[in-house]
């Protein structure tokens, strides 16, 4: 990705730049575990559940993306998703610090899920300070599922670790 170009945007969730993000990122989750993670992936999510949801562009070209979404009395990252080529660059840590600073305004508590064969994810969650917690609906019929919560109080969630 080149330095200069590159930005941050809040789109809406349901954005065809978004959406096709989120496709390439379900097909490479079905390649990953043999089979697809979820039945329709993050479409069969409400919009109006949805309190944030960010691309990230190299000029004109999609290149990230991660929602925050309200889901029973849990503020929820989701459907964080960075194509493989644009992999290796900071970007997902940037995209991370910038959903948190997001559900910082909404909530002191944010959760994830991701899988077991996430390697790269779990590692950027721990390293982002995300610790384990028990796995919350619906994900409790997800096979290798995880989920990791972090607490974003005191004006600090957007301060993660510069590369």
């Amino acid at each position: 990705m080149s330095m200069g170009s590159d930005a941050i945007v809040d789109v809406a969730f349901d954005d065809p730049r978004v959406v096709e993000l989120r496709q390439r990122q379900a097909a490479e989750m079905a390649d990953l575990y043999g089979r697809p993670r979820h039945d329709v992936g993050a479409e069969d999510i409400d919009g109006d559940s949805v309190v944030a949801c960010l691309l990230a562009l190299d000029g004109d070209r999609p290149v990230g993306t991660v929602s925050l979404r309200r889901l029973r009395d849990l503020v929820e990252i989701k459907r964080m998703y960075i194509p493989p080529d644009a992999r290796g660059t900071g970007l997902s840590r940037r995209l991370l610090a910038e959903i948190e600073e997001r559900a910082a305004q909404v909530t002191d508590r944010v959760v994830l899920h991701t899988g077991e064969r996430q390697a790269a994810a779990i590692a950027l969650y721990e390293r982002s300070g995300y610790t384990p917690i028990d796995i919350y609906p619906p994900y409790d019929d997800v096979p290798e599922s995880l989920c990791f919560e972090k607490h974003v109080t005191g004006g600090c969630a957007g301060q993660s670790p510069r590369v």
